[in-house]
């Protein structure tokens, strides 16, 4: 891909496919697709068994396919990735601000998915945001911060007054997706967001110098402040 992104104001399934078609192949995919938990319109009903076949086909060999799941949807997920991926890692995401309920456990947790085309995924060491409480042989390896785990707590959620907030239901912070963009690609990779609502994968991709192809069906697109070009709903 020569340009540095492309947004497609369309159907996922379509447009992957066209990709496939045209011979385009990506280096990660991530992605916060829908959990299917009838949160809005767009939230009733998605074919995650074609969605996975169809990123199979998009992804390079050794690419990183990284999903958000909810807890309530994230085991089916995992047994369909597990049919042709392999699995590195489960992250667990408290989002610290969480979903009331009466009559269950307030839902804090975002389940992020570490699945590779291979065995020699892309992955960069790096620290979490949490300073160290030891001194002496705890920074002998000269880092001020605690080593990131699987369960990430260091990262707040958007709220209704956070400055980077744009509206969409489901935005993830910036930072967050930082942090993904960072550890599970290289500067010069195209990374894949299929369902890209707020678009703040493609912002942290293009911020830290990959590249960025994104796809969202919903109209009136709720964008980060980006001079985006966007490719218009086309229906057949």
């Amino acid at each position: 891909m020569e340009e540095n992104y492309k947004i497609y104001n369309d159907d996922c399934f379509k447009i992957m496919q066209q990709l496939i078609d045209d011979g385009v192949t990506v280096n990660a995919i991530i992605c916060d697709p829908p959990y299917v938990i009838n949160y809005a319109d767009w939230d009733k009903e998605f074919n995650m068994p074609l969605v996975i076949k169809l990123c199979y086909q998009l992804l390079k060999e050794n690419g990183n396919l990284i999903l958000f799941q909810g807890w309530s949807n994230v085991a089916k997920t995992i047994s369909l990735l597990d049919e042709n991926f392999q699995i590195q890692n489960w992250i667990a995401w408290d989002r610290i601000k969480g979903r009331g309920a009466n009559k269950n456990f307030v839902s804090t947790r975002e389940d992020i998915l570490w699945y590779c085309k291979g065995n020699n995924p892309t992955y960069t060491k790096i620290y979490s945001n949490i300073p160290k409480k030891t001194g002496g042989l705890g920074k002998k390896n000269g880092q001020e911060n605690r080593a990131l785990t699987n369960v990430w707590y260091d990262i707040s959620p958007i709220v209704p007054w956070s400055s980077e907030r744009n509206g969409h239901p489901t935005q993830k912070p910036l930072q967050l997706m930082e942090r993904c963009v960072t550890i599970w690609t290289n500067k010069g990779d195209t990374i894949l967001d299929f369902t890209m609502g707020s678009g703040t994968t493609g912002e942290a991709a293009l911020k830290l110098g990959r590249k960025f192809i994104g796809i969202e069906q919903e109209s009136g697109l709720k964008l980060p402040k980006i001079d985006w070009q966007v490719i218009p709903f086309v229906r057949d």
